[in-house]
């Protein structure tokens, strides 16, 4: 982890890069994000008590920070992904923690989402005002210009609770495309006025049609827009109608794009139930929670990250049943592997920087 730093780092920078690590093994580990797990999962000589207390200070510490404990390792990852010509980015918001809510946005690579950029505020459930909403795409956007060295499209998914004019301006600002779903009851007019509006539950597709496409519409009551509007009911794959707006221009695509966002649900099924439990953690303090995330991000792409060795690894077939490995996920499969290796003191090395096919 050290070879990612801008430099070597030294004293009370080392030591909590130190921490770090141990936290890393010991969450991925004890697959439990509660700070007595991690303290009982530590590789640490002292004893149990003065482990949590080192977790403790760690995720409460000042100096604990995203540009020096995740951006370094993030950024070959984008530098790698970005050489496809496009990211394809999703936003959403889950429980995590006690009473409180996590806003993400994370990059799709193979049905997985990699977190890229998070905040986190006390709340037991709801959605967040559209104000967080834009100023995380701003912080996201900040990252890209930074880093990306060639021209690369960027495109947002979201589901309803992401429709809001301002995110939609904001990505236009950007020079993000967009798919985001909105609700059946959102108005649509051909006009700014938004003269004979109707809502979006009152479109159809043509009998033996699945879809409708309405390109330099106007939505919502403030006459947003030119916004294309997409009616899809794909009944082999959707039990309701899709409503979505987009910047694509065309129909199809844009769906296909949308489909993807579902993969930042396994994200979040993964750091929950499926892997790390970060959900029944009782820390309920929003920054903490915050510094929390930097672990499970990390410990999650480790898992995906080593999973390419795992798959071609002699290994394989004693933490996996081969003929089911087409039923586990790029997550579940690095996540055994990583404790199979750890349990059984083998060499395990893995890099950020490694090329994503």
């Amino acid at each position: 982890m050290i070879k990612h730093q801008s430099e070597v780092p030294q004293g009370n920078a080392l030591r909590r890069l130190t921490v770090l690590s141990g936290l890393l093994g010991a969450l991925i580990k004890g697959g439990r994000a509660s700070l007595s797990e991690l303290g009982r999962h530590m590789e640490d000589p002292t004893d149990l008590e003065s482990r949590v207390k080192k977790a403790k200070r760690w995720l409460q510490n000042k100096w604990t920070d995203v540009t020096v404990h995740f951006i370094p390792y993030l950024l070959p990852i984008l530098h790698s992904l970005s050489k496809a010509g496009e990211l394809v980015l999703a936003i959403d918001g889950s429980c995590v923690g006690k009473d409180c809510m996590a806003l993400m946005v994370s990059v799709i690579w193979r049905r997985r989402a990699i977190p890229i950029c998070w905040v986190v505020r006390k709340a037991p459930k709801g959605h967040f005002p559209e104000h967080m909403h834009v100023a995380i795409i701003g912080q996201v956007a900040m990252l890209m210009d930074s880093i990306l060295e060639q021209d690369c499209r960027i495109f947002l998914l979201g589901d309803a609770e992401f429709d809001g004019c301002e995110l939609q301006q904001s990505c236009l600002a950007h020079g993000w495309e967009y798919v985001l779903k909105t609700a059946k009851d959102t108005l649509v007019a051909d006009h700014p006025n938004m003269e004979n509006a109707s809502a979006f539950g009152h479109l159809a597709a043509s009998i033996g049609q699945k879809s409708l496409f309405l390109p330099q519409m106007y939505v919502t009551k403030q006459g947003f827009g030119p916004v294309n509007v997409l009616f899809w009911h794909d009944r082999t794959r959707y039990d309701r109608p899709l409503y979505l707006l987009t910047s694509l221009e065309y129909g199809p695509q844009a769906e296909t794009y949308y489909r993807k966002r579902y993969h930042i649900e396994t994200f979040f099924g993964d750091i929950k139930s499926r892997g790390f439990h970060i959900h029944k953690t009782r820390i309920e303090e929003p920054q903490t929670l915050f510094n929390l995330l930097i672990v499970a991000s990390l410990a999650f792409i480790i898992c995906i990250l080593f999973e390419f060795d795992a798959r071609t690894s002699a290994q394989l077939g004693k933490f996996c049943r081969k003929d089911r490995i087409d039923s586990l996920s790029v997550f579940q499969i690095g996540l055994r592997a990583v404790r199979f290796y750890v349990r059984h003191a083998l060499n395990l090395s893995f890099q950020f920087s490694k090329n994503f096919p």
